[in-house]
């Protein structure tokens, strides 16, 4: 579809964060955004906004460039652009917890492996021999092994 432009969805979102905390003003924009045209102007800031990059105050106005007052970038909207993750990334951190029981799942692995038996108790055994720190280590090992897989 060529209503949908993320060169102009990026320049909606720049000027949403240029003018952070406060909102836009039409004047804010270049008049070169009134060549995009009506229906692909609204389209552009309706998507945004749905998508929780901008705020855009109701229309009061059957005019679709009224749309360009009173647009705010959310947290969300910077950082998108940002693209480090900004507060997001560390405040929505997730902890895993690691307890010893995760060894029971690796000795199920090792149980279904293509191992021989004498092979699968030596393994078995080195594992509940390990420490935490170093069961951690495998398992995360295992877990990136089994994740790139996936991806090819």
């Amino acid at each position: 579809m060529y209503k949908f432009d993320r060169d102009l969805q990026k320049e909606i979102l720049e000027k949403c964060i240029a003018v952070y905390p406060s909102t836009t003003f039409w004047k804010q924009f270049p008049p070169e955004i009134m060549d995009y045209g009506d229906d692909v102007l609204s389209a552009n800031i309706v998507y945004l906004a749905e998508h929780g990059l901008i705020t855009i105050k109701n229309r009061t106005s059957d005019d679709p460039y009224s749309f360009l007052d009173n647009m705010r970038a959310t947290q969300k909207g910077i950082d998108f652009l940002l693209n480090d993750g900004g507060l997001s990334a560390i405040l929505n951190v997730t902890t895993i917890k690691f307890h010893r029981d995760a060894v029971v799942v690796l000795e199920d692995l090792v149980a279904i492996s293509n191992m021989s038996d004498t092979d699968k108790e030596k393994a078995k055994s080195t594992l509940n021999e390990l420490s935490t720190e170093t069961l951690k280590t495998v398992v995360q090992t295992a877990i990136s092994a089994g994740l790139s897989m996936l991806a090819t």
